[in-house]
C-alpha cells in the first residue's frame, strides 16, 4: 500500500486469509482507505469507493499514471522539510489538491493520519519520523497500477456504493470505528463529516438485506453494541490487534476487534 491510513487492515489478508472467500464475482470495498485488503486479495473485478474525493483521485492517478505519480512524489519527499510540508499543505487545501501532494503529505504527516476540519481542510501537522518516508521504487507503483486495472473507482458513500452489489458478489466493510475514548472521534474525521452511530445502524440494516445474495465480511471494535447489530445468522470471530494511532508509545496498545461474516 502506498499510503498510510489509520486503522488499515493489512493484517486481515496476512493473518486471516482463511476467512476470505475463494469464489465470488465482483469484490466491493466501500470504505477503501489504504486498500490493504484489496491489494492483499487481488480480485479479478472490483468496485472500490470512499467518501474522500482526494483519496479516490489518488488511486485513479495511481491506476492511470503510476510513473508520473511516482516521480512527482519522489521529488517532493526528496526535498522534504517542515517549511515545505506546510507550504504544500496550504496548496493542497486551496489551489492544488493533486494526488502527488496528497501522497507527499500522507507519507510525511504525523503518524499517517488523515483528518479534515469542518471546512474540509486537511489539518494534520508534520510528522517526526527519522526513517524513510518513502520506501518504494517505480516498479512498486507499476505493480499497484496493474492491480487496479479491472477496478471501478468512485467517490461515493457506502450506501450508494452497495446499491450495485449483485448475487454472488463479495463485500468487505470496514466502517470508521465508534468508541468514546481519548478523543477517538478526532481520528475518524476522514472527511468533514463524521460517520455516526446512526450511520452504522443503517449500514447494518443494509448488510442484513444484502446477506441473502452476497458474501459479506465486516470489521469493527469487539463491542456489545456492535455485535447486537448482527444476529445469529452471522459468524463472529474476536481478534486482538495493536493500535498505532496514538503518537505516544503508551497509547499504542492491543485492541479487541471483531470479524463478522455470513459465509
Amino acid at each position: 500500500m502506498i499510503i498510510k491510513w489509520a486503522g488499515g487492515k493489512k493484517w486481515i489478508p496476512l493473518k486471516y486469509n482463511h476467512i476470505l472467500p475463494n469464489k465470488y464475482n465482483t469484490y466491493f470495498e466501500p470504505f477503501l482507505g489504504s486498500g490493504a485488503v484489496f491489494f492483499g486479495l487481488q480480485p479479478k473485478r472490483s468496485s472500490l469507493s470512499d467518501v474522500n474525493e482526494r483519496l479516490i483521485n489518488l488511486f485513479l492517478e495511481l491506476k492511470e499514471n503510476p510513473e508520473e505519480l511516482f516521480n512527482k512524489t519522489y521529488k517532493l519527499i526528496s526535498s522534504h522539510s517542515d517549511s515545505q510540508y506546510y507550504e504544500i499543505r496550504d496548496k493542497f487545501n486551496t489551489s492544488d489538491p493533486s494526488p502527488a501532494n496528497f501522497l507527499y503529505l500522507n507519507r510525511t504527516c504525523f503518524n499517517g493520519v488523515y483528518r479534515e476540519n469542518t471546512k474540509g481542510e486537511f489539518n494534520v501537522p508534520a510528522g517526526r519520523r527519522k526513517s524513510s518516508f518513502f520506501p518504494f521504487i517505480l516498479q512498486d507503483f507499476l505493480d499497484f497500477s496493474g492491480s487496479l486495472q479491472n477496478s471501478q473507482l468512485n467517490c461515493m458513500n457506502c450506501f450508494e456504493a452497495l446499491n450495485s452489489a449483485q448475487e454472488g458478489d463479495f463485500i468487505f466493510v470496514d466502517p470508521p470505528y465508534l468508541k468514546k475514548e481519548n478523543n477517538y472521534e478526532s481520528f475518524r474525521k476522514y472527511g468533514k463529516d463524521v460517520f455516526t452511530r446512526k450511520d452504522l445502524i443503517e449500514l447494518a440494516e443494509l448488510l442484513e438485506h444484502l446477506s441473502s445474495k452476497c458474501k459479506i465480511l465486516i470489521s469493527n471494535f469487539d463491542l456489545l453494541d456492535v455485535k447486537e447489530l448482527f444476529g445469529k445468522n452471522w459468524n463472529k470471530q474476536s481478534v486482538e490487534q495493536m493500535s498505532y494511532i496514538s503518537g505516544k508509545g503508551k497509547g499504542r496498545k492491543p485492541m479487541n476487534e471483531i470479524l463478522i461474516y455470513n459465509y
